[in-house]
């Protein structure tokens, strides 16, 4: 095993490739109405569990994206360099893909219909307008997905302010910032709930992921380091801490009640079938603590092997990339009917959920194929342009 690999937390990696799979199930769940118009709760109760998809990542990426050695404004210019490189860049090719192969993903139309048809001043417009205000709007339906690069090149842009407050203030006025922001957003999600959905005080969507990173600081430094990794605990035993254990647990029961009845109670009352406030609303956010704090205190070691861990390594660190397509491949899959429309006819809950654990893996693995197929055509090209060279 490589060093890299000697440094990663096998733990915080399988809680990544959960959310990797609950983003999945979240884009291929049916919407929570019935095709006779009639709400579906088995629908909502899925959608509810899959709450933790997106609202994991920032949290994980705030345990450790402040927790850096160097001075703040040099660390700033290496996670932008990497941005760059690692996000911005793949994120781009994706964005020209859904441009340009559209009608092909939505529907039966060839690849070559979509290369005759390629409008090149159209597609750099889109693209640019899109960049300008950090929105996916003007893009496909096939980018909607992308709303979460932007979220994170703004938690990137903004990191020097976010880390002045999260390390250099004192701790005392860097929760009263959080807990100020912690009340704007009870606010937000009440008038997002039960007024007008389109209100919003200081959270918009791609905003709200700053916030959460925040969350994640405090809750990696001051609940996890402080009271599971420093725990003197039996490797036998299969729960770290207890107490947190017991708490996270009924925490995320009471929400998870919370959040049905008003997912539910919303449904009905709007006729609404998406809403952004189930996986970036305080009741995801309370949710997806719970989940971490649930997952983290198991003892995985107990059930890991080192092949095992290095597989965990190699999958986790596909996720981005596995993000980046997966909504692609699920909208290919629609329009050759490869759907879950028929799964409206059988109101089984446990019909429900093994029909999308099947899809759901069914998507990541393909997602998976098509990741490491083009790897290879990039090693391909690597070591071609070196012979030339």
């Amino acid at each position: 095993m490589s060093e890299n690999k000697n440094k990663r937390n096998v733990k915080i990696e399988i809680i990544r490739l959960i959310a990797c799979f609950a983003v999945i199930w979240y884009h291929i769940r049916e919407l929570p109405f019935k095709s006779n118009g009639e709400l579906s709760e088995t629908a909502v109760f899925f959608e509810c569990i899959c709450t933790i998809c997106v609202m994991t990542f920032f949290l994980i990426t705030g345990f450790f994206i402040y927790n850096k050695k160097d001075t703040i404004i040099s660390d700033w210019i290496k996670l932008l360099k990497k941005t760059f490189i690692n996000i911005f860049i793949p994120f781009v090719m994706i964005c020209i893909i859904t441009l340009i192969f559209h009608e092909y993903l939505i529907s039966r139309e060839s690849f070559i219909y979509c290369l005759k048809n390629i409008d090149i001043k159209n597609i750099f417009d889109k693209l640019l307008l899109s960049f300008k205000t950090f929105d996916v709007a003007m893009l496909p339906g096939t980018a909607a997905h992308l709303w979460y690069i932007y979220s994170y090149i703004i938690i990137i842009l903004v990191y020097p302010i976010s880390r002045f407050i999260l390390t250099k203030l004192p701790k005392q006025v860097s929760y009263i910032i959080i807990l100020i922001l912690t009340i704007c957003m009870i606010i937000n999600d009440y008038y997002l709930f039960y007024g007008n959905p389109t209100y919003n005080i200081v959270f918009k969507i791609i905003h709200k992921p700053i916030y959460y990173t925040a969350v994640g600081f405090v809750l990696y430094n001051d609940v996890i380091k402080k009271y599971i990794d420093s725990i003197d605990y039996d490797k036998k035993s299969l729960v770290i801490n207890k107490k947190i254990f017991i708490t996270s647990a009924i925490i995320y029961t009471i929400t998870f009640v919370l959040l049905f009845i008003t997912q539910v109670n919303y449904y009905l009352g709007t006729n609404n079938g998406y809403v952004y406030t189930s996986w970036l609303s305080l009741y995801s956010l309370l949710l997806t603590v719970a989940f971490i704090l649930i997952i983290y205190n198991i003892n995985i070691e107990l059930f890991l092997n080192e092949k095992i861990k290095n597989i965990i390594y190699f999958l986790s660190g596909k996720t981005l990339g596995i993000y980046l397509v997966h909504y692609l491949i699920i909208t290919k899959l629609i329009s050759i009917g490869f759907q879950n429309i028929w799964t409206r006819n059988r109101p089984n809950i446990l019909f429900h959920f093994g029909f999308y654990i099947f899809y759901s893996l069914f998507v990541f693995i393909l997602s998976l194929l098509l990741i490491l197929i083009i790897d290879i055509i990039k090693r391909g090209l690597i070591c071609l342009k070196e012979k030339i060279i």
